[in-house]
This record gives C-alpha cells, sequence and structure tokens, in this order.
C-alpha cells in the first residue's frame, strides 16, 4: 500500500512539474508577442491556456497587460479583481489594478485599491509610488514628496521613487535632493534604459546649472538658503547647505567644467565632505570612496553623466576602452547595495 501511494505522488509531482514547464513556456509565448506588439495573438494564446486549466497567476498578469496597454481599462479590471482574492497575490496586481482605475478618472477607487494593496504588503514601494503619482497630479506636491520618500524608505532597492522624487526635486528650489536621489536611481534602474538617459542627462545639466566660475571664485547653488523642515518638527535639516559648503571649497583652483573637471571636483568633494561632516555619511558617498579606492571613479562619472555629454563620453571611452571595461565589470561585482539599515532620504540625513 505504501508502494502504491508512493508511486501516486510521484504521478502527481510529475504532473505538476510538467504543467509548470507548460506554463513558463505559454508565459514566455505571450510575453514575446506582446514585445513584438503583437497583441491579439497574446491575448488568444492565453486565454486558450486558461482555458485549458492552466491557472497561473503571471498568465492572468499578463492578460490585464494587454487590455491595460490597449487602453481597455474595463476588461483590465475585470481581469484584476478576482487575483486580488488569491493567495499568491502580488503587490502589482494591486498597483495595475488601481492604475486602471486612476487612468478611468476614478482616482479615490484607486487609492483605495493602493491602500488595500499596502495593508496586505506594508512594505511595497510600487504601492507607494502610484499614491505619489496621483498626487503628482492632482498638484499635491507635498504629499508627493511624502510619498516618494516613504516608498523610499520602506523599500529603498525599488527605483521608481528615486526617479519621480529626484524628476520633482529638480523641479524646486532643492536640487541637491534631486542630485542625490537621481545618481542613486542611476545605480539601482537595471532595465528601463529610456529613464536612464533621462537621468542621466538631467544630472548632467544639473551640475552645470549649479556650479558656475565668476573668475576665481566659484559659485555653488543646489538649495534655496531656507531652510527645509523634515517631517518631524524636531530640527532644521542641514545636509544642503554641508553638501553646498563641500562643493564650493572642492571647486577652488578650477575655472570651467566639463565632465574631466567635474570627476576632479567631485573627487575632492568627497574628502572635504567626510573630513568637514562626518555626521552626513551616507550610502552613496560611502560608494564613490569604494569606487576612488578601487582606481574607478572617473569611469563611473563618464557612466554616470554619458547622455549630458554624448561627444565628451565617447570619446573618453574610445580612448580608455580598458579602464571602461574594466569599470563595468566591477561595478557589475560590485552594485551599490541598499538597505534599511544604510537608506539615504531626507529624513536619515537630520
Amino acid at each position: 500500500m505504501k508502494k502504491i501511494l508512493f508511486s501516486l505522488l510521484i504521478l502527481i509531482l510529475n504532473a505538476n512539474i510538467i504543467v509548470a514547464q507548460k506554463a513558463d513556456s505559454i508565459l514566455n509565448k505571450a510575453v514575446l508577442l506582446i514585445d513584438k506588439g503583437e497583441l491579439v495573438e497574446a491575448e488568444n494564446t492565453i486565454k486558450q491556456a486558461i482555458a485549458e486549466g492552466i491557472d497561473t497567476l503571471p498568465l492572468h498578469y499578463e492578460l490585464a497587460w494587454v487590455y491595460y496597454i490597449t487602453k481597455d481599462y474595463n476588461n483590465a479590471i475585470k481581469t484584476l479583481e478576482p487575483l486580488c482574492e488569491r493567495t499568491d497575490v502580488t503587490p502589482d496586481i494591486y498597483q495595475m489594478l488601481g492604475n486602471a482605475y486612476d487612468e478611468k478618472g476614478q482616482f479615490n477607487t484607486a487609492i483605495t485599491i493602493y491602500d488595500k494593496g499596502l495593508k496586505k504588503f506594508p512594505h511595497s514601494g510600487c504601492l507607494y509610488l502610484e499614491k505619489g503619482n496621483i498626487s503628482y497630479k492632482s498638484n499635491r506636491y507635498e504629499d508627493a514628496f511624502y510619498y516618494y520618500e516613504k516608498g523610499i524608505e520602506i523599500d529603498p532597492e525599488y527605483p521608481s521613487n528615486y526617479f519621480r522624487a529626484s524628476l520633482l526635486f529638480f523641479a524646486s528650489t532643492e536640487m541637491v535632493w534631486g542630485a542625490m536621489y537621481g545618481e542613486i536611481f542611476m545605480n539601482l534602474e537595471q532595465h528601463a534604459e529610456d529613464r536612464c538617459k533621462e537621468m542621466s542627462q538631467t544630472l548632467y545639466e544639473c551640475y552645470f546649472d549649479q556650479i558656475k566660475f565668476n573668475g576665481r571664485t566659484p559659485e555653488v547653488d543646489f538649495n534655496n538658503p531656507i531652510i527645509v523642515y523634515s517631517n518631524s518638527g524636531e530640527r532644521p535639516n542641514l545636509f544642503p547647505e554641508s553638501f553646498r559648503s563641500a562643493m564650493t571649497k572642492a571647486c577652488n583652483g578650477h575655472r570651467y567644467l566639463d565632465i574631466k573637471t567635474l570627476v576632479q571636483i567631485r573627487r575632492k568633494f568627497i574628502n572635504e565632505f567626510y573630513a568637514t561632516y562626518p555626521d552626513f555619511a551616507n550610502v552613496l558617498f560611502d560608494y564613490h570612496k569604494k569606487l576612488i579606492a578601487a582606481g574607478h571613479f572617473e569611469a563611473y562619472n563618464y557612466w554616470l553623466f554619458a547622455y549630458g555629454a554624448n561627444t565628451e563620453a565617447n570619446q573618453w571611452v574610445k580612448q580608455n576602452k580598458s579602464k571602461w571595461d574594466a569599470f563595468l565589470d566591477w561595478k557589475k561585482k560590485n552594485p551599490l547595495t541598499i538597505t534599511k539599515d544604510n537608506v539615504f532620504s531626507r529624513y536619515t540625513m537630520e
């Protein structure tokens, strides 16, 4: 009897493996069809698989995604809502469902969906991102800042909150936070090439707008002189002025700015900052020290600002191919690692 039960168990396990493999194969096919823009074929492929009893969450998600990108929000909602009751539901189900309601103009319903998702997944950065996006579209910028930065604090490896917070700060008088969040985003983002290009150019423009040379005296801005208070209300945040002061000293002796001189300035800045303001040590500047020690800081800066000065960056890469390749290899093995213990935000810099 035990042998029979064991044989049945083996048969069941083998059947489950076969179903899982088939589901993965169909999912890969559907994703490829979506990427190629063959959406009707993708929809039919997924529907047929579901009708045959292959009932996996990723297949339902991709079906909803087909509806979403074709702006068939009603069918996207119809597909997603039952998934919220499943035990294997994930935060991105709530994210797309809320987004579908958002696109229909039902903002309050969208927020309700995000909040339901946060009750189940309280450390989901993508749901704070969407709440921030709705606040931004409603011109409630302080709320948007709150949600983006809350998302950074509770899910520090999720890059999109850094991206959105950075762009919002670049449109304010507090450029320093845009520069910090933007550079962290560049180090965390692995897929969104268009956003990386945009951020690279924006960071370049920020530095070249905020650092000016008037004769022998460098003029560094990056932040409005008005002190910004954190949500704790306990004391002013002094990081922006510390950043500006150290950057001003690092600029001394220079007369113009290109990526080459900016590398020298940012290297001197790190030494000055840690010598003068050690209380404001942070994960990004620690990474700069690591890059300097490894001999890759120059290449890193050409990588970071490449899309702001394509010609200069491409010329450097051509002339320093071995340095460039060594940096890329090193960076792959030594990425910027952010955890809840070393997360950077305005409120960790008080």
